[in-house]
């Protein structure tokens, strides 16, 4: 079975324990059976498989997923994607390309391959080696702990993927083992992205705020009294976290002191821009 889910939350809208262990326990294609005392429910699957593609903002995955969903199977068995780039493409296009042909061609191919996967000597000594050199490069977020356990599965349903990809043999290659390795290498990357976009509490939205208040009230050159700021930050975070806030945004970098005002006995304040290079003109 193939589930395609444009927003993850629309498919399940909250997380629960029965179904997350049933999607947990169709990763690995074991026999699965279940029984209700009462129905006449007999179900029994000899290899059953789910294929799931889903998108989310990572603000509803890190609210969807408990605490402790990321010591639990179902994480590790997922491979997280983040992105944030942005297509830009032409609104007003009249022509739909549709699919092209050759890819139509190749996935009723792909869908008429079955039976087992056979390994080549260099894919077996490719994975050995990497095995034995701890397979490198290991993610190290603490969230991906779990995830980390399962990532050799990964590698070889990708290697797969390349396989039925290159040709139509069921056989992996080396060629197959430095693709896959190439995907789950770069994807893993970017996963902790997803938790440092989607934990984004109150102090970090503040610190949003007063930067761009900052910056818009130093347009010009101009420099922004403390008392100002301090007032603004008030209204957006607890009166008890203003300087705390204020004072890591200083430390961090996002805004700068000009030293004191004599007159008014005020520190002032400048928003930090970002230098922005390599620019090629429009």
């Amino acid at each position: 079975m193939a589930i395609m889910a444009d927003e993850f939350g629309a498919f399940m809208h909250e997380y629960v324990n029965e179904m997350i262990a049933v999607l947990s326990a169709f990763y690995d294609q074991d026999v699965y059976g279940q029984e209700r005392r009462g129905a006449e429910i007999r179900i029994k699957i000899k290899s059953p498989q789910i294929n799931l593609l889903a998108g989310s903002t990572p603000s509803n995955l890190l609210k969807f997923m408990p605490d402790f969903a990321w010591e639990q199977g179902f994480t590790s068995r997922v491979i997280f994607v983040f992105s944030d780039e942005r297509f830009i493409g032409d609104d007003f296009a009249s022509e739909d390309p549709g699919l092209d042909p050759d890819l139509i061609h190749d996935l009723k191919v792909i869908n008429g391959l079955h039976g087992q996967f056979q390994v080549t000597q260099d894919y077996r000594f490719a994975v050995n080696n990497w095995r034995a050199a701890g397979e490198p490069v290991v993610p190290n977020h603490p969230k991906l702990i779990h995830y980390a356990t399962r990532r050799r599965v990964h590698l070889y349903k990708l290697s797969m993927v390349s396989a039925v990809d290159r040709s139509n043999s069921l056989y992996l290659t080396k060629d197959d083992f430095n693709r896959a390795l190439g995907w789950l290498l770069e994807t893993e990357h970017h996963m902790p992205d997803i938790f440092k976009a989607g934990a984004a509490g109150g102090d970090s939205k503040a610190m949003d705020e007063i930067y761009h208040f900052v910056l818009m009230n130093g347009k010009g050159g101009r420099s922004v009294p403390e008392h100002k700021i301090t007032r603004f930050a008030a209204e957006h975070i607890p009166a008890h976290s203003v300087m705390r806030v204020l004072e890591i945004m200083e430390r961090s970098g996002m805004i700068k002191s000009f030293g004191t005002n004599s007159r008014t006995g005020y520190r002032e304040f400048v928003a930090e821009v970002p230098e922005i290079t390599d620019i090629d003109p429009i």
